[in-house]
């Protein structure tokens, strides 16, 4: 019986070894096949797929470069929750990139953090110098009704860019479509906008037509000026 028992405990021992050398073969295989699923479902833009063949990966390898893919794939299926938890650990790693701070920023547009996103725009002006930020943020000095900020936003932005020939804007002109256009012809349209508001036709007008002398294709601020002339102001 003895040697019965030790011939049992000796078997158990050489299956368990067996197992534990064939784990890590077996772990590579699994992330290989995640990693291959991954790949289609991107390409078939399923990221509900994706999400799951990532979070598979890292249980095997919490450390692989796929979890950097979170955020963004998160954003895309609408669970702003999931995209802020996965995009913040993201920025731990990676505390100054530029994509993942913009991530950032549409997250906190989603929950309605209108002072969250100013000064994470900011700090992406500062760094960066783009234009699109400084917009961003006289867009949103506009829209909590902070006038006077919004217009020392903009006449910055025209100060600023008055002899960038480069650089440009995308400007929507309706739900679906957006129109690249110089940044001060941009900041032109946005101050007529503000009196527009104030009901300051002549320097509204003004604005408009200054936008235009920059860029005469710049499709809102001929219709603005449309709208103005059929109103008879």
């Amino acid at each position: 019986m003895k040697r019965f028992l030790f011939i049992l405990s000796a078997s158990a021992l050489f299956i368990a070894s067996c197992n534990k050398s064939n784990q890590p073969a077996n772990q590579s295989s699994q992330t290989d096949v995640y990693q291959k699923l991954y790949a289609k479902s991107i390409k078939l833009k399923d990221m509900h797929t994706a999400i799951y063949a990532i979070q598979m990966v890292l249980m095997t390898d919490s450390a692989n470069s796929l979890r950097d893919s979170l955020p963004e794939l998160y954003g895309a299926v609408n669970n702003i929750e999931a995209c802020m938890q996965t995009n913040e650990e993201t920025l731990k790693r990676y505390p100054n990139d530029e994509k993942f701070k913009n991530i950032k920023v549409l997250c906190l547009q989603q929950i309605g953090d209108m002072d969250g996103q100013f000064l994470l725009l900011e700090d992406l002006y500062k760094t960066t110098k783009k234009p699109q930020y400084i917009a961003q943020m006289a867009s949103l000095q506009l829209a909590a009704g902070q006038t006077k900020q919004a217009v020392e936003t903009i006449d910055f932005i025209i100060s600023e860019f008055k002899n960038n020939k480069t650089d440009s804007l995308d400007i929507f002109i309706d739900e679906n479509n957006k129109q690249k256009v110089p940044v001060v012809a941009a900041a032109y349209n946005m101050k007529g906008y503000v009196y527009m508001q104030k009901k300051d036709i002549n320097n509204a007008k003004e604005m408009y037509f200054k936008a235009l002398e920059i860029y005469p294709e710049f499709v809102m601020p001929k219709r603005n000026l449309e709208a103005i002339f059929a109103r008879k102001y």
